[in-house]
Parts: structure tokens; sequence; C-alpha cells
């Protein structure tokens, strides 16, 4: 009976503060009163042991409510745990656990008032939780994992009622974009939360797999559902996509990996991979989300998920997939810490690869799987040249592909396929890489004068670095193989790759030559146009050489000029002149094809003339080119054509000697010290292949590639600088070795050279100021006293020609 009575005296004060802040049920008030609150805060957050007691009292009062329907009760709660969240939140983690368990509660009564209420209170939540509960307390990491997954299924929920079930998955991507930015998502189990979260953010996205996703911040998420102006199925599209790119731009290196799995699973269980759209607008907002250093992980993933394809199985996935990796490695996006050789390697291996089950064809449009999968790498490959990473990038990526040409080779078959078929892909490849360097597209065709249009075909080679001639020249024999299709796609390779380097000469009287500093300023230049010309000629006494062969020899002629300016010039008028010869002495046969040919030559005779802008050349040229007949050389063509069925009577001629005289009566176009142009006249007469051709280096900024012993760093010894230093004041004309045998002596002879030295100044004036100058200075004079006191304490052997057992190499004890 006493116990009884004793139960109304006992005083329970924080269940006397929580429940002063409720006003009446009849009332129906959904705002808690603000003194009463107050006291409750102060108390909490001066006791804050007492915090544990005060979220297990209201997870009871939360739970009676809602048994009782007590609606506004409910929302009073959530305002009381909001504040505390706030005013406590450095001790959040005592009664963090009461609070997850009150949201769970709250999100099962299905009251979008409450619910929203709720979602509210979990972001203020977020903001403070740093999760160092969850690793500790399985049962509280449990929980936080239930209400994460109610909260995601918000994200796609439907209803009969369109604008409510909008405003439900408003809701539900409130609460995951806060789940996302709390620090609670690193602190534990990542993978699993992460399973949780971001599934529900894939599938809003997929709902409409072609529609471009776009990032947004401008949405702020803290708003209430029913404070929101409008709700559409773009507005929730939208925060999907901003939190992902919030979810990414997080995470480090250990975990963009395993955030890539939901994504990859989705698209397999789902068979997005049909709609490659979707998967390539995820990749790209991944790699736009992700911290500069981690980017390049998306392409480690990509070709590890092609890699585990089939060569034989060219589906929907594996051609979504190298979408994805085209798209990655072409954006505008640098890869920081990519291996650029390494994915250049694997992407020409995962080309070959596909090959055997469907021959490549570069002309082909992309029709099938096959084909978008093979035009796909190709294009990855230029994608990964578009951006310099390295200085020597572009020197590598060239050089890997070169020797796959294989200009020398004896084989028919390569990687089980004929060589010519090889060499498509190698070529294509290779122009790609040249391709990537183009900062807009470019058409593929000459220009008229010989010159790049600079206005509608912007190129560019980063400045600082060098053009890989040395790269390209064990490639050059291909010009003149024996098969006319790889003639040509080799020739149109290096006219492109010609064409994105640097102008080095333009019409301009000051920049005829290569600048003395730039990419063209080193010595492998002069050793590629060297070689370059002697293919050409090969080349041009082909004897199956046709038309198409001749429109893209007459192409390189133009391009060397034009990027080279005279240092090409003077090694190119001896080969024109020297076919024009052969075209004469019919060692050239074919009359449709001499003529042909020495047209190239008269239009390109003419095309210098009217770049370096001698009039006196295109009054004697150009007459003759016109009234030949008019063979297209500017139009390209992928396949061997025939020269035209012509039967010319006569040829005319064109006379070296008024070419010479134009050029070198031109003073533009002569070196400084070649005042009357007798240097160039000589240079310009040089025949072919002669020993006055071979010996051009003397032309103004021509160099030959030395022996390259002639560069190699030569290592210095310490000891020659010394000994010369040493030996200097005893003998200048032959400076004898000393030893610890001959020191005594040679120290003897220095002290008569200084005394007489002392003598002879004391008796000299200086006639003139030019004697002063050019006199050595004053060695400080030595007394006897100390040159004798140094002597004696040096003890040698009398006989100085005896063996000395003394070494300056071997310690001591090594010869004992």
């Amino acid at each position: 009976m006493s116990a009884v009575t004793c139960l109304p005296c006992i005083n329970i004060k924080h269940a006397t503060l929580i429940n002063n802040c409720y006003p009446p049920v009849k009332e129906e008030k959904s705002m808690p009163h603000s003194s009463e609150q107050s006291y409750l805060l102060f108390y909490a957050s001066s006791r804050p042991q007492k915090l544990t007691k005060v979220g297990s009292f209201l997870q009871k009062k939360v739970a009676r409510d809602i048994r009782k329907g007590r609606k506004s009760h409910n929302l009073v709660s959530l305002h009381i745990i909001k504040a505390l969240i706030q005013t406590c939140h450095r001790d959040l983690n005592l009664f963090s656990k009461y609070i997850i368990a009150i949201f769970s509660m709250l999100l099962d009564t299905r009251d979008l008032d409450i619910i929203d209420l709720t979602c509210e209170d979990f972001i203020v939540f977020c903001s403070y939780h740093d999760g160092s509960t969850l690793a500790v307390d399985t049962q509280f990491r449990a929980d936080y994992e239930t209400l994460l997954e109610k909260f995601a299924g918000f994200c796609t929920y439907n209803n009969n009622d369109t604008l409510f079930a909008l405003k439900m998955q408003y809701i539900g991507h409130r609460a995951i974009q806060a789940a996302i930015t709390s620090s609670a998502l690193q602190s534990s189990d990542f993978e699993t939360q992460l399973n949780i979260l971001f599934p529900p953010l894939i599938v809003t996205l997929g709902s409409d797999p072609k529609k471009a996703m776009i990032s947004t911040s401008g949405i702020d998420t803290r708003i209430s559902v029913f404070d929101l102006p409008t709700i559409d199925n773009h507005l929730i599209e939208s925060i999907a996509a901003y939190t992902i790119s919030l979810l990414f731009s997080k995470l480090i290196a250990s975990s963009v990996r395993s955030s890539l799995k939901p994504l990859f699973k989705y698209l397999n269980e789902t068979h997005a991979w049909s709609s490659p759209e979707f998967a390539v607008n995820m990749l790209k907002l991944i790699l736009e989300s992700l911290q500069a250093q981690y980017r390049y992980i998306l392409v480690s993933e990509v070709m590890a998920q092609i890699d585990q394809m089939k060569p034989d199985d060219l589906t929907d996935k594996h051609a979504a997939l190298v979408c994805i990796l085209d798209t990655i490695l072409n954006a505008d996006i640098p890869l920081i810490g990519i291996s650029v050789l390494e994915v250049q390697n694997s992407i020409f291996h995962l080309l070959i690869r596909t090959t055997p089950h469907h021959p490549f064809d570069p002309s082909l449009a992309q029709q099938d799987h096959a084909t978008t999968i093979q035009h796909g790498l190709v294009h990855s490959m230029g994608g990964l040249a578009s951006h310099t990473y390295y200085d020597n990038q572009l020197s590598d990526m060239v050089g890997y592909l070169i020797p796959k040409l294989k200009s020398n080779t004896l084989l028919e078959e390569v990687e089980g396929m004929p060589l010519e078929a090889y060499r498509v892909i190698v070529l294509s490849c290779l122009d790609s890489v040249v391709q990537g360097l183009k900062k807009t597209s470019a058409s593929s065709t000459w220009t008229g004068s010989g010159q790049v249009e600079q206005e509608k075909d912007t190129l560019f080679l980063p400045e600082g670095i060098q053009a890989p001639f040395d790269t390209w020249t064990p490639g050059l024999s291909l010009l003149h193989d024996k098969d006319p299709k790889t003639r040509i796609r080799f020739s149109q390779v290096l006219y492109r790759f010609l064409h994105a380097i640097p102008v080095n000469a333009s019409a301009e009287s000051t920049h005829k030559y290569p600048s003395s500093s730039g990419p063209l300023n080193y010595l492998n230049t002069a050793n590629f146009l060297t070689k370059l010309a002697y293919h050409l000629m090969d080349w041009a006494v082909l004897s199956d050489f046709n038309l198409s062969d001749l429109k893209a020899f007459y192409g390189l002629l133009c391009i060397a000029n034009c990027k080279f300016g005279m240092d090409a010039t003077v090694l190119l008028i001896p080969l024109v002149f020297r076919l024009q010869e052969m075209i004469q002495q019919e060692t050239i046969t074919g009359k449709a094809r001499q003529e042909g040919l020495l047209f190239a030559l008269i239009q390109w005779l003419d095309e210098i003339a009217q770049f370096y802008q001698i009039q006196p050349m295109i009054d004697y040229v150009h007459p003759i080119g016109s009234n030949m007949y008019p063979y297209r050389l500017t139009e390209l063509s992928q396949s061997a054509e025939d020269f035209p069925d012509r039967q010319p009577d006569s040829f005319v001629w064109i006379d070296r000697t008024k070419i010479v005289d134009c050029m070198s009566n031109h003073s533009e176009l002569r070196d400084e010290t070649d005042t009357h142009g007798l240097d160039l006249e000589a240079k310009l007469f040089a025949e072919w292949d002669s020993d006055a051709f071979l010996q051009r280096t003397q032309y103004k900024r021509i160099q030959i590639t030395p022996k390259p012993e002639e560069h190699k760093l030569k290592l210095a010894s310490p000891w020659e600088d010394l000994e010369n230093k040493l030996s200097f004041p005893f003998n200048e004309k032959s400076n004898p070795s000393i030893r610890v045998s001959n020191l005594k002596e040679a120290l003897v002879g220095q002290l008569v050279a200084d005394d007489e030295t002392d003598s002879s100044q004391s008796n000299s004036v200086p006639s003139s100021r030019s004697t002063k100058a050019t006199s050595p200075p004053v060695i400080k004079k030595r007394t006897t006293a100390d040159l004798n006191a140094l002597l004696n304490e040096l003890s040698l052997p009398h006989d100085q020609s005896a063996h000395s057992n003394v070494s300056l190499v071997n310690p001591p004890y090594a010869s004992s």
C-alpha cells in the first residue's frame, strides 16, 4: 500500500519537461510551447548524460501517439527532435539510435505531412551525424540501413494519384541526397549503404534512357514538398542526377570501382545495353563528377568489362561499352594519371581480337555491332591522343604503331590475317592518332596553293611538344609498297600528320625559313626530309605508279614545301628535274603517265613560285601548265585510279636554268651571307644523289643528324681540372705528373721559379695599361723558411727511382 501511494510523488524531470512542451490534444496544434521547449533544451545541453533518457522517452511517446492517432503530437515530437539535434549535436551519438527508431516508425504512417517533416528532420540529422557508432553498434547500423531502405523506396513510389506519387518521390530523393552527403556514408560499411542509395537514383534516370542527364545544383532540397511551386518528372530527374554527382565527387580511388558495380548490375539485369545512350550518359555524368585524379579509373573499369567479353560475342553490351570508352576518351576532360601506352596497347589488341570474326573495313558505315565496335575502338585511340599528358606522348603513340606496319617484312600474314588487311587496321589507328591532334574537324583536300587553310581547319600541336619525325622515318618505305592501297593510305595519313604540325614557312618574307626555336628545330628534321625525298623518288619510278599515286605524290610535295620552306625546296628541286630528265630519257614510260607526272611537277613549281611570290618564275611556269591536260590533283581517292587513255604528241620541258636564275635572284630566299645568290644557285643546280646534293648541310638551317656518339654525355673526371691547376706553374708546355716520389723536387723547382719571377718583376716597369691588364695575377711570395719547414716534414727515400710501396689507390692494410 505504501508503494502505491509513493508512485505519484516520484518526480521524473526529463519526462515532465518533455510533456510540458505538448499542447492539449484538443487544440490540434503542431508546434511545441516555445518556453517549455527552451527549458528542455537547456536541460539537455547542460546535462548531456540525460540525453539517453530523453531519447528513450520520446521514442515511447511517439509510439503511443501513433497508436492513438495523435497526428498533432507526432508533429510536435518532430519539432522537438529537430531542436534537440541542433542544440545537442556534439552529443548526438547518445540518443541517435532513438531518433532513427522514431523516424522509421513515423515513415510507416503514410501521412504526407508527417513524412515530409520526418524527412526534414532526417536532413538535419545527417548534417551532424558522423557515423562513428555505426561500426560498433550492430543494432543501430541495422536500424539505420532499414531507414535508408524506406527512403529509397519512396524514390520509385508509384500511385494512381500522379501528384501524390511525385511528392513522395521528391521526399525520397531529398533523404537520399542527405544520406549521401553525410559523413556516415564513408564511416562504416560503404558498399552496403551504396547498394541501398545508388539503385533508386539509377532507376529514376533510367525511366527515360535517351534523355540527356542534367546535373543542376539550383534545387534546394531543404524546401518542403508543400512549398514547391511546381513538381514534375524533370525536377525529380534533376535531383537524382545532382545526387549522383555529389556521390561520385566524394569518392576516393578505392571506392570508385565498387560504386560502379550497382550501375553495371542494373544494366545487366534490365538489359539496358540495347539503348547505349543511357549507359553513355550515366558514365559521362560520373566522369564529370569524379575528382580529377580518379577519372582515369573509369577507363580501366570499362576496358575490364570489355575484356571479359568473348571475341565473337558482338552484342549490345559489347557495343555499348565501346561507346562508353569512346565517349570518355574523347571528352574534353583530361584523365590525369592515365597510362597512355598501356591503354593504347589494350585498345589495339581488343581491335585485333574482333577481326577474325568480322573483317575490318574503315569505309563501312556503322550498320552492325561489329562495325560499331571496331570503329569505336579506332576513334577511342584518337581520343586518347587528343590530350597531352607528357612531352613525348605523341612520339610514343606514333612509335608504337609505326613498327606494326612492318614496312620491310617478307611475311604474308600477321596475327592470322593477310598483311594488307593488318596494315589497314594499323593505318586506321595511326590516322586516328593524327586526327586527335585536331582542334576542329578538317577536310582531307589540298588547297590550290598547296597551303593549309588555317581559317577553316584549325590544327595544332601542343606548345612545347616536338613533332616526332624520327618515329615516322622507318615507315616511309610504305610510300613505294607493292600494294597500291597501302601506298595511298599511308601517304594520306602522313599528309594529315604534316598538316597538323605548326607551319614553319609562310608567304611573308620574314618566315621563309624554320624558326630557330620551336618544335621543328631539332636534328631529326633534316634526316626526315632527306629520307622523304629519296622515298618520293622511289615512289615516282614504280612500274605501277597510277593516278591516285600521282595525286598523293603531289600532295606531299606541296605540304613539305608549305611546312618546311626552303629547307624542303632545296631538296625537292633536284628531285623534280631528275624526274623530268627520266621522262625525257624514257626511263619512265607510258605517255599518259609521263604527261601526268610532268604536269604535277610543273604545277608544283608554279605553286612554290606563288608561295615565295617570285613573279618572273610565275610568268614562266604558269603558261606552260595552263596549256597541258588539266589533271585534278587535289581530289583524293581511296582506290587505285588509272591514268586516262591519252597519247600526247610532245611535251614542253621546264628549263632548269631559268628556274634557278629566278630563285637565286630573289633576294628574300638567299642566306644572309649569300649576297649574290651564288651559294643558293649551287644548291639548286646540284644533281640528284650527287656529292653536291648530299653535302647540302651548309644551306641555311639545314642540319644533318650527326653521329650518335658525338652527342652522348661524357663522364668528366674531377681530377683533370685539379691536375691542370697544379701543373700550370711548373711547365706551360708539358705538365709532368707529380707523385709522392718527386713532390720534393717539384716544390724546390717552384721555389726557384718564384724567386726568379720576383726578381724580374722588381726590375721591370709596365709600359702601358694593356700590359697591366694582360699580366698574370701576382702570386703571394712564399718565404724560404716556410718552404724549408714543409720539406723537412717530408720523409722520402734518397733513391727517387726506387719503387715506392705508398699507393694513392689501395689503402695501407691492403698490401699487407
